[in-house]
């Protein structure tokens, strides 16, 4: 009788059933399969993953040893600026304790030019920013993980931007006020044995305030100097050695 009523089914009945069937027999396989397929994706993507954060690494090391380069030679620069800037500076508080005091503080005509000679020199720091510049403008910044270091680095840099428009303004003043006077009151060649003292010298305001301009210009960078190289030892210090 059953076999009869089968017989008697629909086909359209049979075929889900069929189906059905069909899906209890074969799950595991197709639970295996899918289960090999997100694996599949899963490790493909954590690869892909992997080797982006690899070529991260990898370029943030590169542009650690190169900004520790341009660090070091900013480092020499500033040396050597700190050096003769604070040799230019005592040759101008020479002259103006000579102008204070003429009496007790003598200066021969060969010193005061020799002195002059020396503050109208401009000693400038010039910093390398090659790396620091690519970084920001190829959006790279992200690439340095330490956020301090980051941090110090923009204030580095807009401490030498700073330091760039003072001198920038110094040399104008230079060139336009102190520089223009000092050519046509002094003689920028040595002076003859015969002039043995600077009793001559100038002692109008507008000489001494040419004198001051030139110290305490060159003294504010000085101390622009100072804290740039203070920064940028510590910058030095926390990038990794170069190997």
């Amino acid at each position: 009788m059953e076999e009869r009523i089968k017989k008697d089914e629909p086909a359209s009945t049979r075929r889900p059933n069929r189906i059905i069937g069909l899906i209890k027999e074969m799950w595991p396989a197709y639970l295996i399969e899918i289960i090999v397929i997100i694996l599949g994706i899963s490790i493909t993507l954590a690869l892909e993953e992997w080797r982006d954060h690899s070529k991260e690494r990898h370029l943030e090391q590169i542009y650690l040893k190169n900004l520790l380069t341009d660090i070091q030679l900013d480092l020499q620069s500033l040396k050597y600026t700190t050096a003769s800037t604070q040799n230019l500076l005592d040759h101008g508080n020479e002259i103006l304790t000579y102008l204070k005091d003429p009496v007790n503080k003598p200066l021969s005509a060969s010193q005061l030019n020799t002195d002059i000679r020396t503050i109208l020199a401009r000693p400038d720091f010039v910093s390398n920013d090659a790396t620091f510049s690519d970084l920001k403008s190829s959006g790279n910044l992200q690439l340095l993980r330490d956020i301090q270091l980051k941090n110090e680095l923009f204030a580095y840099y807009n401490q030498a931007q700073n330091i760039k428009d003072i001198q920038n303004a110094e040399q104008q003043a230079t060139i336009t006020l102190s520089g223009s006077y000092f050519l046509k009151q002094f003689p920028l060649a040595d002076v003859g044995p015969e002039q043995q003292s600077a009793a001559d010298a100038p002692k109008s305001i507008e000489f001494s305030n040419n004198v001051l301009l030139r110290v305490t210009t060159r003294q504010e960078l000085l101390d622009l100097y100072v804290r740039a190289d203070s920064l940028a030892t510590r910058i030095k210090n926390e990038l990794p050695p170069s190997t």
